[in-house]
């Protein structure tokens, strides 16, 4: 993390000082902004960086176009600004490029300090706003993709073991009934990155022009996904005043799904033993009271939720291409802690 954050206030501070330098060597007005303009666009990822380029190109158009209509018709050189920087958010607004403003509104303090509007003043506001996306661009280029992709990995094992240990401690629970004070605490922790997780992964992306790094992605959604039904699974459980005989097969499916959690393939198994175990509660005798009615009827909400668990990971595996599926079940095997070793710890 601080070598990511070492590695953009370097090529920032380069980028920028390298700009006002070239600026001032070809000998344009206003060189400060060139160093401004690569500041903000090094900001952005680098296929935004590419998408921000092509729409500061656009909206540069339209704000010399407004401020050479609209500074020369008034008086008032105070009025003129605000109604042009009043156009600018309007126009940027309504065309989804709000990343330009900042650009623009300097682009329009030029013409405002200046009040000249002829073709070179122009030009040179060009020549400035090109400077800075060049430079922004080629450094955006230099990214330590290796060390990303082993960060994510590693985060990929980290979610694994995480997943395990919840779904041990739901396990516990089930059989013991004894209250876990720290387990809500986790649970929220663990949601909490698996969203920064997530983040990280599709910027990722964005500063790639391969599509490879998407299973990142949708490994994170996929996890993401299951979290939300451990989380409600353990909210049901709770609600379950006292455990049902039923309750024991269950339990054993969550062992077996514990057991599974470094799995690679797609859980075939589990899923025909969870439609199994629907058969089997289908033939059970209706519940006498109340009491056991309702739990009855948590314990096949729980089913169902732990059918959404296997299906996401069924179609996370299955939208996977041949590469990513390889990298996937091969590198993500090498390091893993045994599940024997994982569950016990789990559990203590």
């Amino acid at each position: 993390y601080i070598k990511k954050k070492l590695i953009l206030a370097s090529k920032i501070g380069i980028g920028s000082a390298l700009a006002i330098f070239l600026a001032h060597l070809f000998g344009l007005e206003n060189p400060m902004g060139a160093g401004t303009i690569t500041l903000l666009t090094l900001l952005t990822t680098k296929k935004g960086t590419f998408k921000l380029t092509l729409q500061r190109l656009a909206t540069f158009v339209v704000t010399v176009i407004l401020c050479m209509l609209i500074y020369p018709a008034l008086p008032s050189d105070f009025v003129a600004f605000g109604i042009v920087i009043f156009l600018l958010v309007l126009v940027t607004e309504f065309s989804n490029t709000q990343a330009t403003l900042s650009v623009n509104a300097l682009i329009a303090m030029h013409f405002f300090t200046s009040t000249t509007y002829a073709l070179p003043f122009v030009l040179n506001e060009l020549y400035l706003l090109l400077l800075g996306i060049v430079i922004a661009i080629v450094l955006n280029l230099f990214n330590d993709y290796r060390a990303t992709t082993v960060d994510l990995v590693s985060k990929v094992r980290e979610t694994d073991t995480k997943m395990l240990e919840l779904l041990a401690q739901v396990v516990e629970y089930m059989e013991s009934q004894k209250t876990n004070t720290t387990l809500w605490k986790e649970l929220k922790q663990t949601e909490a990155e698996l969203y920064t997780y997530l983040s990280e992964s599709i910027e990722f992306q964005d500063n790639t022009f391969s599509d490879h790094p998407q299973y990142f992605i949708d490994y994170f959604n996929m996890r993401i996904r299951q979290f939300h039904v451990i989380h409600n699974l353990h909210y049901e459980i709770r609600r379950i005043r006292t455990m049902p005989v039923q309750s024991k097969i269950i339990i054993e499916f969550l062992q077996v799904c514990c057991m599974k959690v470094y799995e690679h393939d797609i859980p075939e198994t589990q899923s025909h033993i969870l439609d199994q175990i629907f058969e089997v509660m289908k033939t059970e005798p209706m519940p006498v009271t109340r009491a056991e009615f309702e739990s009855r009827a948590l314990l096949y909400h729980i089913l169902m939720d732990l059918e959404d668990v296997l299906k996401a990971k069924e179609e996370f595996i299955a939208n996977l291409d041949p590469e990513a599926l390889a990298m996937y079940r091969s590198d993500h095997t090498k390091h893993v802690i045994p599940v024997e070793e994982a569950a016990s710890k789990a559990v203590l």
